[in-house]
C-alpha cells in the first residue's frame, strides 16, 4: 500500500464506520425506511465512479419496458436544479436540468418515464402519484440511499477493479466497507474479458465471497461501431467518463492510433473546451478527422451550437452466462405485484 494510502487509512476507517452505523440505524428502525407497493429495483455499487451502472440501467429499461410500464429514477448527477423533476413535465430539457444520464435514458427510451430526485423516497412517491399505472421503478445509483426498502438490490463490481481489493474513501474509492455488499440480492461483475475462463471465474468468486442468498452474474461490455460509421484516416476521442480505457482499447483495435482528449467524469463542458476541440480537429486533419464520443458525453456536447459534428460509440452490457435466469428473476419480481 502506498505511503499516502497508509496515512489516510485512519480517515478511511472512520468514514467506513460512519457509513456502517448509518446502515445499521436503518436496519434497526432507528431511522425510517419505507416499503412501496410497486416493485423497486436498486442498481448501485460500493465504489465511487463508473462500474457500468448506466449500461445495466439501460438493459433493465429496454427489457422490462417491452411488456411493462417502467420508470427510471435518478439523482441527476451534475444537474443545476434541485428536487423532483419529471421529464414529461419540463420544457427545454437539457443535462443542466436533468443530468446527463437521465437525458440519455429519456432519448433512448421514450416509452419509459424518467425522473430525477436527490431523495429517492420522495422521488418514488411523486412518480407513483403522477404515474399510477407504473409496474416497476429502476433506481440508478441508489445502494447507499437507505430510506427505501428496495424489492431487489443489485450491486456492481468491476472485474479489474473489484471492491474486495479496495478501501473506503479517502485512502480508497469505496463509499462503505466492502462487507456492505452482503446486503445485495444480486452481484454483477462488470467489464469482464469476453473469453473469461471457468478457472478465472472460480478464482474471482473465492475472493468475492458472495453470501449464500446472493446470485452472481458475469458480464462484459460490447462496444459497437461508431454511428454513423466514420470514413477518415484520423480520429479524436472525447470522453468525460470515469474509466475510458476499455473504449480506447476497442477503438484503437478497430481504427489504429487515435488522439484522446479525456475530461473528468460528468465534466461540464465549457466554451473553452469546445474551442480546444475545434483547434484539435483542425490540427489533426480538419475534415479528415472524425470526432468520436460516448452517448453520455454527447448529451452535454450537443448543447453547444459550434460543436463540430461527432460520431457516437454506443455500448451495451452482455451477460457471459445465465442471462435467462436473470431475466426470469426480473419478471417474477414484477409479476408478484399482480399475484
Amino acid at each position: 500500500m502506498p505511503v499516502l494510502r497508509l496515512l489516510l487509512f485512519p480517515f478511511s476507517f472512520l468514514f467506513g464506520v460512519i457509513a456502517a452505523l448509518r446502515r445499521k440505524a436503518f436496519q434497526k428502525g432507528w431511522l425510517r425506511s419505507e416499503t412501496f407497493n410497486v416493485p423497486t429495483i436498486c442498481v448501485g455499487n460500493l465504489r465511487a465512479g463508473g462500474t457500468g451502472k448506466t449500461p445495466l440501467v439501460e438493459y433493465l429499461a429496454n427489457f422490462l419496458s417491452q411488456n411493462h410500464q417502467i420508470a427510471i429514477l435518478s439523482r441527476g448527477y451534475g444537474r443545476e436544479t434541485k428536487g423532483y423533476i419529471h421529464a414529461s413535465e419540463s420544457q427545454n430539457l437539457s443535462s443542466k436540468i436533468m443530468g446527463d444520464e437521465p437525458m440519455q435514458y429519456l432519448r433512448k427510451f421514450p416509452n419509459v418515464a424518467v425522473a430525477v430526485c436527490e431523495k429517492r423516497k420522495i422521488g418514488i412517491q411523486n412518480l407513483m402519484e403522477k404515474n399510477p399505472h407504473i409496474e416497476g421503478i429502476v433506481l440508478d445509483d441508489a445502494y447507499q440511499h437507505l430510506s427505501v426498502n428496495y424489492s431487489l438490490k443489485i450491486v456492481l463490481t468491476e472485474y479489474h477493479r473489484p471492491y474486495f481489493k479496495d478501501f473506503p474513501i479517502p485512502s480508497g474509492y469505496l463509499r462503505e466497507f466492502r462487507n456492505a455488499s452482503k446486503y445485495a440480492d444480486i452481484i454483477i461483475t462488470t467489464k469482464c474479458p469476453e473469453n473469461l475462463s471457468n478457472k478465472e471465474k472460480e478464482d474471482f468468486i473465492q475472493k468475492l465471497k458472495p453470501q449464500p442468498h446472493q446470485e452472481l452474474f458475469f458480464t462484459t461490455l460490447k462496444y459497437h461501431t461508431p454511428h454513423p460509421a466514420p470514413h477518415t484516416p484520423h480520429f479524436l476521442l472525447i470522453t468525460g467518463i470515469d474509466n475510458p480505457a476499455p473504449l480506447v482499447a476497442h477503438l484503437e483495435n478497430k481504427f489504429g492510433n487515435i488522439y484522446k482528449l479525456h475530461f473528468p467524469d460528468h465534466h461540464n463542458f465549457t466554451k473553452k473546451d469546445i474551442e480546444k476541440i475545434i483547434r484539435l480537429k483542425e490540427q489533426l486533419g480538419g475534415d479528415d478527422c472524425t470526432i468520436i464520443t460516448t452517448e453520455k458525453d454527447a448529451v452535454r456536447l450537443q448543447a453547444f451550437d459550434n460543436m463540430p459534428k461527432f460520431h457516437l460509440a454506443p455500448i451495451e452490457i452482455v451477460f457471459l452466462e445465465k442471462e435467462t435466469a436473470f431475466k426470469e428473476k426480473l419478471l417474477s419480481l414484477l409479476h408478484q405485484k399482480h399475484a
